[in-house]
């Protein structure tokens, strides 16, 4: 029997080359996934107030007046290196502090939202950006070369809100006895994080929103990858690199109470998968309002938003504050 080491190392070659295939297979694939991974290990949520830091400057990029209204464009930097463009929009002629209503809409509606509503109605509206400053456009693997910035934004969005909330809390004309936060499709899977982490939001509005973004992606999913096992694991993928587990809404919206949560949902919304939408509704806690709404899925920027916004939260609030000076 040879017992040399070149005997050992010819008997063993087939085992050994076929282990240092395995290792490199597994190499090219942990190595990626890291690099994937890494932003969104672990919950982001302690480091948010972090993250939103100190307001170090505040720029006044353009100012208007239209529609009865002082418009301001505003980019907030922060001690943090976070950067928020925010429009505020503020009824004129009116000395006294008024409700401040905080609104993520659309990623392609954005900060202009506070321009589009028709009848702020005394209130003050703030709308912001998301903190995106990636492609807005892919092809091909531009999604993976841009991953880092949508993962950057997804984790920054909380902190923007939190930071947005922080300078309009200081300014003469905002009433911080009624400070409401308004997320709209969207925007909906953001806001009952900073709503819960800040008590300074007196209530948390969820419109045309969901909950359980995995089984949102899988349902989105659908027409593109047929085979349900494939689909299923590409909708975990984009779940997790997408820091879905720490920020989805279901985790964060029960923990607003007691402070006041409505929701408002379309009958006909085909958007969501509807056990995500009723999902979200198990999630409440007292005291909560749930509103149903005829048609289907709407988005922002389109009228028939707009309209509804303006009905069922601005004319809303503007009511119940004009009540409030009476008594």
């Amino acid at each position: 029997m040879n017992l040399s080491r070149r005997g050992l190392w010819h008997r063993d070659r087939p085992s050994r080359a076929k282990w240092l295939i395995v290792a490199l297979i597994v190499g090219g694939l942990v190595i990626p996934s890291l690099w994937l991974a890494w932003p969104v290990l672990g919950d982001p949520s302690a480091g948010f107030a972090q993250r939103r830091g100190n307001i170090e400057t505040v720029d006044v990029t353009r100012r208007w007046q239209a529609d009865n209204s002082d418009y301001r464009h505003l980019t907030l930097r922060a001690s943090s290196g976070l950067q928020v463009e925010v429009t505020v929009r503020r009824p004129q002629n009116v000395d006294e502090p008024r409700p401040l209503v905080i609104l993520l809409g659309g990623y392609g509606t954005g900060r202009e939202a506070a321009e589009l509503v028709r009848d702020p109605g005394g209130v003050v509206i703030a709308s912001l950006s998301y903190p995106y400053h990636g492609k807005t456009h892919f092809a091909g693997l531009d999604l993976l070369w841009n991953l880092d910035d949508i993962q950057q934004a997804v984790l920054d969005t909380p902190p923007a809100i939190m930071l947005t909330l922080e300078y309009l809390a200081r300014q003469s004309y905002v009433d911080t006895r009624q400070i409401e936060l308004v997320g709209v499709s969207f925007g909906a899977f953001f806001v009952s994080v900073p709503g819960a982490l800040d008590e300074r939001f007196s209530r948390v509005w969820l419109i045309q929103g969901a909950a359980d973004p995995r089984a949102i992606y899988q349902y989105r999913l659908r027409d593109r990858i047929r085979f349900e096992p494939l689909r299923t694991l590409a909708a975990s993928v984009l779940g997790f690199i997408t820091a879905t587990d720490y920020l989805k809404p279901e985790r964060w919206v029960g923990n607003i109470s007691p402070r006041p949560v409505v929701v408002i949902n379309s009958r006909g919304d085909t958007a969501y998968p509807p056990a995500s939408v009723a999902k979200l509704h198990a999630s409440l806690r007292e005291p909560y309002e749930l509103q149903w709404l005829t048609g289907e899925h709407i988005t922002p920027g389109r009228e028939e938003v707009l309209q509804q916004l303006n009905e069922q939260v601005i004319k809303r609030i503007a009511v119940h504050n004009d009540s409030k000076s009476e008594n």
